[in-house]
């Protein structure tokens, strides 16, 4: 299923492009990258509840994937990759759908919806009502018509939106009745 356009004409949006990545160089990227003029590099990060545990941890949303946030178009961005060389060390590949790595307006617009300024998506809190999941807070609220199952044992939701080619998933804390 595809999402809404959540995009507003005439919003300027940067370009975000996403590197498939050496586990164990990620870091070492992400400090280079955010050394460079014009770049911006985050990996998209969520709180996660370890019920062994029982608490809350933070762990990354897409294991290996570096995403770059920049004002340069596909060919500038992919001059700036070449140029880096040893620089580089550790990225495996672009990811690219027609040639084109960038993410879509509306991918970009799901990530601002999903999470914030540290870029980590934070637990939501909601309730059932007569079946469906009512989200009462957190960055879920926005996307609740998306939610298809919620597992209150893990505090996980699925929602039916693609993002990487896999189902999106975020945190959530169950309530047992309306708040």
């Amino acid at each position: 299923m595809q999402i809404k356009s959540f995009y507003k004409i005439g919003e300027k949006i940067m370009n975000y492009y996403v590197l498939f990545c050496q586990s164990l160089k990620i870091e070492k990227l992400y400090q280079t990258f955010n050394l460079k003029k014009d770049t911006e590099a985050f990996i998209p990060k969520m709180e996660k509840y370890i019920r062994s545990k029982d608490e809350i941890i933070i762990q990354s949303m897409f294991p290996g994937y570096l995403f770059i946030k920049t004002n340069m178009d596909q060919t500038e961005f992919d001059t700036l990759l070449l140029l880096m060389k040893e620089e580089r060390d550790g990225v495996i590949r672009e990811l690219k759908k027609e040639e084109v790595s960038a993410l879509t307006k509306e991918e970009i617009k799901l990530l601002d919806i999903l999470l914030n300024e540290q870029y980590i998506l934070v637990m939501s809190k909601g309730y059932k009502v007569n079946g469906r999941t009512k989200v009462i807070e957190g960055p879920l609220k926005q996307l609740e018509e998306y939610i298809v199952a919620v597992d209150k044992k893990s505090h996980e939701a699925v929602l039916n939106i693609e993002f990487l080619n896999k189902k999106l998933k975020a945190g959530i804390e169950m309530q047992n009745n309306e708040v």
